[in-house]
């Protein structure tokens, strides 16, 4: 049997390792070593090119050159993601009316008239039975999709999707209205094609379950919702960068040998950078000796982006890092004081393993599945209250004897989830 792995984004973005790219990437790579070992299945990741599949070869082919190229002189900001935007919205356009007349008459020619028709993938037949797997981000993908996942549908595979979250849906205030009507349109539309919807939390299937029952997603009664794990030790591909040359510059390798508090992820409104900056405020004016540093994307949201960068502290105290390599994570892990998650609400918080595989504190607030994740080992607060962050923190900063207690405690009790149990553990909700 095959399974297909449609990873079409982050093919697309070889430079982009955090978040649903970081998944893909983990979690495809996992699987091929298992099949490697295994007869019974073949992994085969595939990208969408406008009209059918074709194999993708360099998934994990993340270049530090490329990477840092991209990071320096592309830097994500508002008008240059408008203008990416643009671009794609343009080519999708072209896709469907390039491929839209000819996939639609491949379809009903084929399936509506010839029953023996075979469908073929590099010379060989598609089974009924092969899987094929959405794993990536793909709800901004042209028309032509949907036909093809019509086409491997008729051809009796069974259609999976990755679900990541929901928040465009139910907290549609956190995206631009733009995204949050593509991203409904698209679980809307597809979620009818779904034999499988796997979440990557039990929070993540509550609220898939909630939408088919509120009508936004079809419900199927035969449709299968099932949960699976995420991995925390992601691929070192650069793992020998060392404390000399991360690429950090000397300036920022000086602030990182400070006590700093560390948050990642993207620079995006339901990150929650308000909160964080108002702790930070607090703690700086009761004279606190603690940096924050951010390591993520900004150019998302511009107010996010101003808040930060017009803080009296900014470029002092306060750092943003953009894009790091994977070797740059695991330094700002190892040498942080404490990870913030402050997320008004996550599908799964993949910073929070992360770091407490680092052995590191972690102060996390109660939206969605973070405390699902972290489980006993964090501290928790309300994303709406700026003072009960500042007062976990101070509760850290103040007693050193109670933080290293912290960090004893995560050290003997906390049990990392591998990816390679990840991808055990999704195979076996792919066979059940």
């Amino acid at each position: 049997m095959r399974i297909f792995i449609d990873c079409t984004h982050t093919a697309k973005h070889t430079y982009k390792n955090t978040g649903i790219h970081r998944v893909v990437r983990e979690l495809t790579s996992e699987l091929f070593k298992i099949s490697s070992t295994r007869t019974d299945i073949e992994i085969v990741a595939v990208m969408f090119d406008g009209s059918f599949m074709r194999r993708v070869t360099n998934l994990n082919q993340q270049q530090n050159d490329h990477f840092i190229k991209v990071n320096k002189y592309l830097e994500l900001t508002k008008i240059n993601i408008k203008v990416q935007a643009l671009l794609f919205k343009l080519r999708n356009k072209f896709i469907n009316l390039l491929y839209l007349s000819k996939l639609i008459y491949w379809f009903d020619s084929n399936l509506e008239n010839k029953k023996d028709f075979l469908l073929e993938f590099e010379g060989s037949i598609v089974q009924t039975g092969d899987i094929y797997v959405i794993a990536d981000a793909n709800w901004d993908l042209p028309k032509t999709y949907y036909r093809f996942l019509q086409l491997l549908k008729r051809h009796k595979v069974t259609i999976v999707v990755i679900c990541y979250d929901l928040i465009p849906i139910k907290f549609p205030e956190f995206s631009s209205k733009r995204f949050a009507k593509a991203f409904t349109k698209f679980y809307s539309d597809y979620s009818t094609l779904f034999d499988k919807v796997l979440c990557i939390s039990n929070k993540s299937a509550e609220d898939y379950n909630n939408a088919k029952n509120q009508g936004i997603l079809a419900s199927n009664n035969s449709q299968i919702i099932q949960s699976f794990r995420l991995g925390c030790n992601y691929f070192k591909h650069d793992f020998f960068l060392n404390k000399e040359n991360n690429n950090f510059g000397i300036e920022l390798q000086r602030l990182l040998n400070k006590k700093y508090i560390l948050v990642v992820g993207s620079l995006v409104p339901h990150k929650n950078i308000k909160t964080i900056i108002a702790a930070f405020n607090l703690l700086i004016n009761y004279n606190y000796d603690v940096f924050l540093i951010f390591a993520g994307n900004k150019g998302w949201h511009s107010e996010t982006d101003n808040l930060i960068e017009s803080n009296k502290m900014y470029g002092k105290l306060i750092q943003i890092l953009g894009s790091v390599t994977d070797a740059q994570l695991d330094f700002l892990y190892q040498n942080c004081y404490c990870l913030v998650q402050a997320s008004f609400y996550e599908g799964f918080g993949l910073p929070v393993v992360e770091a407490l595989q680092h052995c590191k504190p972690v102060i996390a607030s109660n939206g969605g599945s973070l405390p699902e994740v972290g489980g006993d080992f964090c501290r928790y607060f309300s994303p709406t209250e700026p003072t009960e962050l500042y007062e976990a923190l101070k509760e850290l900063l103040d007693s050193e004897i109670y933080y290293n207690n912290l960090v004893a405690c995560i050290k003997s009790e906390y049990i990392p989830f591998s990816w390679q149990e990840s991808a055990e553990e999704f195979l076996s909700c792919l066979y059940n």
